[in-house]
């Protein structure tokens, strides 16, 4: 590992890519977890692109074109008709999954290159099923995969960045099961009836 000009810039932008990243996970609106997410990935690409990682960039690019449709989705439907999962949903996560495969031939560097894939994997189901609390909690090996094929890559600031991650998705998958707790003893307070005082 050389300290060249490329890897120390593909190290700061390594920070700017995990910073929203991180803000993805505290996001509690899914449009705003797209959006953060399409900045990322865009600079993820640039790191990987200075590093050398081929397969981690391709992943990043999928990751990318297929986060354009989820936030076209959160811009041309409303909240009932993005509640549910309708027909081509399916059809994009099966086309993502294909591509990934495909890429994933083309861009093969070893056992230890298939954690991108891994992760990849995982995070566009998270993503896809349209709920921030499995996006969360799917994060959690998503993180874990991605810092270990940064480590695979050399990428110092990518290892210590992901392990941020993986806390904060921790962090963030917590605090979306309190917020759920929470809402439930609400609605289950307001469904008990009133006790009403029997004068004696």
């Amino acid at each position: 590992m050389e300290l060249t000009f490329s890897y120390i810039l593909s190290q700061i932008l390594t920070v700017v890519e995990y910073g929203l990243l991180g803000a993805s996970y505290l996001a509690k609106k899914r449009k705003a977890v797209v959006f953060l997410d399409i900045l990322s990935m865009s600079t993820g690409i640039i790191v990987y692109i200075l590093l050398g990682a081929d397969l981690g960039m391709a992943m990043s690019v999928i990751i990318l074109l297929a986060n354009f449709y989820y936030l076209w989705d959160e811009n041309h439907h409303n909240a009932k008709e993005r509640s549910k999962l309708h027909p081509r949903d399916y059809i994009v996560l099966m086309v993502v999954l294909l591509a990934i495969g495909i890429v994933t031939i083309f861009t093969y560097d070893g056992p230890l290159s298939l954690l991108s894939v891994a992760a990849t994997a995982l995070y566009e189901i998270s993503i896809w099923q349209k709920s921030t609390k499995v996006y969360k909690f799917l994060g959690i090996p998503v993180a874990f995969c991605w810092m270990s094929y940064n480590g695979f890559e050399q990428s110092i600031f990518g290892v210590l960045c992901e392990a941020v991650m993986f806390i904060t998705s921790i962090i963030g998958y917590v605090r979306e099961l309190k917020a759920e707790k929470s809402k439930k003893h609400k609605l289950s307070a307001k469904a008990k009836p009133k006790s009403k005082l029997k004068n004696a």
